[in-house]
C-alpha cells in the first residue's frame, strides 16, 4: 500500500429550503422533444449519455442495461453509428476524449477502464486497471479524467475496510495495448465507504473532487506528495452523495441518494442552499415521494445553470428545467411531451442541446420553445415559437430512484 501511495509524488498534472419559485413572468420557455429515438425494443434501461462539444454534428453515447453501448451521429436528424457489445459488466460511467470524437473511455464495474477508437469499429486501443494485489482488480463505481486528458481518476466500492481512488496517466498507455501498467498509485484514508463521484475541476488540473455514500465530499490537490497533504477541503454532507460537480471555480454541486440538491463553497462549513425532495417538487400537486433529481448542469447556455427534476404521477411523466440563481431555485423551462422516467441528461453548449435517456429506452432531443404573454382584449394569448438557433436545444439526464 505505501507503494502506491508513494507512486502518486511522481504524478505531476500541467442555505435555503423554499419550493423553486413559480410565478408567472412576462416570458417564460419550453422544451419539446424535437427528435425521439427508441434505442432498443427490448425495454432495456438507457442508463447513462455523454457526448462530444464538436460543432456543428456532435456525437452521444448511450449505455445501456444489457451491457451494450450505442454510439449516435446528431445533425439535423439523429444516426446509428456503432455499437459496442464487448463489454462484460455493467458500465459505471463513459467519456469521449476531450481532444478527439474519435477516443471513446469506458468504466466497467469488473474495475477495467478501456479506450476504444470509433474509427476502427470501437477496437480497445488501452486499458487502465489495479491489478497490483494478487490480480484482482477493485470494482469500480465512479471515475473521471482531467481536462487536458492526462490523468484518469477512478473511483472504487468499499473494498476489504478500505475505499479506493487510483489514478492513471494516460500517457504511459502510449495509444496501444501492453503490459506496462499506468497506475500511478492511490488514496484510501479519506473515504470510508463507495466512492460513487469523480469531478475534476474544469479549469484546474490538479484539483479533484470526490463524493461518497459515507456523506463526505474531498477536495485533493493532486500535486502533494501524500494524500494527508492533499486533502484540501472535507465538506460533510450528512447524506449518501450520489453524484457531484463543479459550478464553478470555488463552488460544487451535490445530489443525494435521498433525491436532495446541495450547494457549497469549498470552504463551507454548510451548504449555503440546501433543497430537499419536498423541495424539489416539478409541482404542487406531486408527491415529493414521486419525485427524483436527475443531474445538474453547470452551464449558462439556458441563461443560467439548472437542475433536471422530474415526477412520475398518474398523468405521466413529467419534468422541468430548475435554474440555479445563487442560493434558490426558480423554474425555468418546463419539458413538453416526455414519455419517460429519465436516467441521465448531457448539454450540448454549442447549440444548446439537451438529451436525455431513460427507462423507456428513448432518446430525446429537446429544442428551446418561448412562450410570449400578449395582451389583447384584456385578455393574454399565448404564442410559442421554436427557437432554431444557437442556445435554442437542450440535452438531460435523470438519476434512478
Amino acid at each position: 500500500m505505501a507503494k502506491i501511495v508513494e507512486s502518486l509524488k511522481r504524478l505531476s498534472v500541467e442555505h435555503d429550503t423554499r419550493k423553486p419559485n413559480d410565478n408567472r413572468t412576462k416570458r417564460k420557455s419550453e422544451l419539446v422533444s424535437s427528435i425521439e429515438e427508441a434505442v432498443s425494443i427490448n425495454h432495456n434501461y438507457i442508463l447513462a449519455v455523454c457526448g462530444t462539444q464538436s460543432d456543428p454534428e456532435f456525437r452521444i453515447g448511450t449505455a445501456l442495461s444489457d451491457l451494450t453501448c450505442v454510439i449516435y451521429s446528431v445533425g439535423e436528424r439523429i444516426s446509428r453509428t456503432i455499437t459496442l457489445t464487448c463489454i462484460k459488466s455493467p458500465i459505471v460511467d463513459m467519456r469521449f476524449s476531450p481532444t478527439s470524437r474519435n477516443i471513446f473511455y469506458l468504466a466497467t464495474n469488473s474495475g477495467l477502464i478501456t479506450a476504444c477508437d470509433l474509427r476502427a469499429k470501437g477496437k480497445v486501443v488501452a486499458e487502465f486497471k489495479d491489478s497490483t494485489e494478487d490480480g484482482k482488480m477493485k470494482p469500480l463505481c465512479s471515475f473521471d479524467m482531467s481536462y487536458d486528458e492526462r490523468i484518469i481518476a477512478g473511483g472504487t466500492e468499499h473494498i476489504g475496510g478500505d475505499a479506493f481512488i487510483l489514478f492513471w496517466d494516460i500517457r504511459h498507455a502510449n495509444s496501444k495495448l501492453d503490459d506496462k501498467n499506468s497506475l500511478l498509485g492511490g488514496y484510501w484514508e479519506s473515504h470510508m465507504e463507495d466512492v460513487t463521484s469523480l469531478a475534476f475541476h474544469p479549469n484546474k488540473q490538479d484539483i479533484l473532487a470526490s463524493g461518497s455514500t459515507d456523506g463526505l465530499i474531498n477536495i485533493f490537490d493532486l500535486t502533494q506528495p501524500s494524500e494527508e497533504s492533499a486533502l484540501t477541503y472535507s465538506l460533510n454532507t450528512e447524506s449518501s452523495v450520489d453524484r457531484i460537480g463543479w459550478l464553478n471555480d470555488d463552488n460544487l454541486w451535490c445530489t443525494t441518494h435521498t433525491h436532495s440538491l446541495q450547494l457549497w463553497n469549498c470552504d463551507g462549513v454548510a451548504p449555503y442552499a440546501k433543497f430537499e425532495r419536498s423541495n424539489i417538487a416539478v409541482s404542487q400537486n406531486d408527491d415529493p415521494d414521486n419525485c427524483y433529481v436527475v443531474r445538474c448542469h453547470a452551464s449558462s447556455v439556458l441563461e443560467h445553470p439548472f437542475l433536471l427534476a422530474g415526477s412520475n404521477n398518474a398523468k405521466g411523466e413529467n419534468l422541468r428545467c430548475l435554474n440555479i440563481i445563487n442560493d434558490r431555485l426558480e423554474v425555468g423551462h418546463n419539458m413538453i411531451g416526455n414519455k419517460q422516467i429519465v436516467r441521465d441528461s448531457w448539454l450540448h453548449e454549442k447549440s444548446g442541446s439537451l438529451i436525455t435517456v431513460g427507462e423507456g429506452a428513448l432518446i430525446n432531443i429537446w429544442r428551446q420553445t418561448e412562450t410570449t404573454s400578449i395582451e389583447q382584449n384584456s385578455s393574454h394569448k399565448l404564442v410559442a415559437k421554436i427557437g432554431t438557433g444557437k442556445g435554442r436545444e437542450r440535452q438531460h439526464r435523470t438519476k434512478p430512484y
